[in-house]
């Protein structure tokens, strides 16, 4: 084995146990969170999870792809779907690192990386816009139609109803229409008991605490009314706020993305041309660099993650 040889092979094994050490990690988070989730919806956990990490990322884009959506079935989730389009994009990263003329394994995995990560940002990035979406047509739309019916007839299955005749955000309207179906349903003994179902599933929290206040107020007779109107002006200050925050994380973060982007997609196109003339400690560097440039990549998504939740 010469020089150029196991100076390539070191590189390979730093990038892959650093990319390794970032996937447990998240494993680890994934883990914790699935636990959560089973203690508060108290629902027995499976017998043998761990370890399906195909199965617990297919979980994910399916949640991002409900979230998405208009209606909660309008368009079917498909495995075979997202395979494909997986595959997809793992084809083309895959022919373009051979073209680079880089290691078959190096290639392999760096597309397979490059291709999840991609697909799941797209669709995790589009759920977030339409809670954002909903939420907004809620607090400017659809409480102050309900306030006045409230005020009017203090009657929660009236004010909801009128709510889905006037609201004109589409996706917002869809989901109440679900709303004044279940209210008819015989299974809720009160409109309270099924708004506070619906927001659950809906699973926007600035929509579960208007559901939870509200039945809470019926059962001490507090107006409804007047703790919407105090709610929509509460949460309608904290969106703006969030969406100041994001808009700046939004700014720092894409200039970090297109920093790492132009320098380390620059070294990666000219390291397989360059790699002859280079000494041992030149490719050392070189490597460790890269490294570097990729554990603060990782760091910074991982802090605009927890702004975005």
């Amino acid at each position: 084995m010469n020089i150029l040889a196991g100076a390539r092979i070191f590189g390979v094994l730093v990038t892959m146990a650093l990319a390794l050490w970032a996937m447990g990690r998240e494993l680890r988070n994934i883990e914790w969170r699935h636990r959560i989730r089973v203690v508060m919806e108290e629902r027995p956990e499976k017998e043998g999870y761990v370890g399906n990490l195909w199965r617990l990322y297919m979980l994910r884009i399916r949640t991002h792809r409900i979230r998405t959506h208009r209606m909660m079935l309008d368009k079917p989730f498909k495995a075979q779907t997202v395979s494909i389009h997986v595959l997809g994009l793992f084809l083309l990263f895959f022919v373009i690192t051979l073209l680079l003329h880089y290691f078959f394994v190096v290639g392999l995995f760096v597309s397979g990386g490059l291709s999840l990560f991609l697909y799941e940002k797209v669709w995790g990035s589009r759920a977030r816009k339409r809670r954002e979406e909903i939420t907004a047509a809620w607090l400017y739309e659809a409480v102050p139609i309900a306030v006045h019916v409230m005020t009017a007839t203090k009657r929660l299955d009236q004010a909801i109803h009128r709510m889905t005749q006037m609201t004109h955000h589409p996706h917002l309207k869809g989901k109440l229409a679900q709303l004044s179906e279940l209210i008819s349903a015989p299974q809720f003994a009160t409109p309270e008991d099924a708004f506070l179902f619906w927001a659950n599933n809906m699973g926007i929290r600035d929509i579960e605490y208007f559901a939870l206040a509200t039945k809470e107020a019926k059962k001490y007779n507090v107006p409804i009314e007047q703790l919407w109107i105090d709610m929509a002006d509460l949460l309608g200050k904290d969106l703006e706020f969030k969406r100041t925050i994001r808009a700046q994380t939004a700014h720092h973060r894409s200039g970090g993305y297109i920093f790492y982007g132009m320098l380390a997609g620059t070294f990666l196109i000219a390291y397989p041309f360059t790699a002859k003339f280079m000494t041992d400690t030149t490719s050392f560097l070189f490597w460790a660099v890269i490294g570097v440039m990729t554990i603060g990549l990782y760091l910074i998504m991982r802090e605009s993650q927890r702004i975005d939740a």
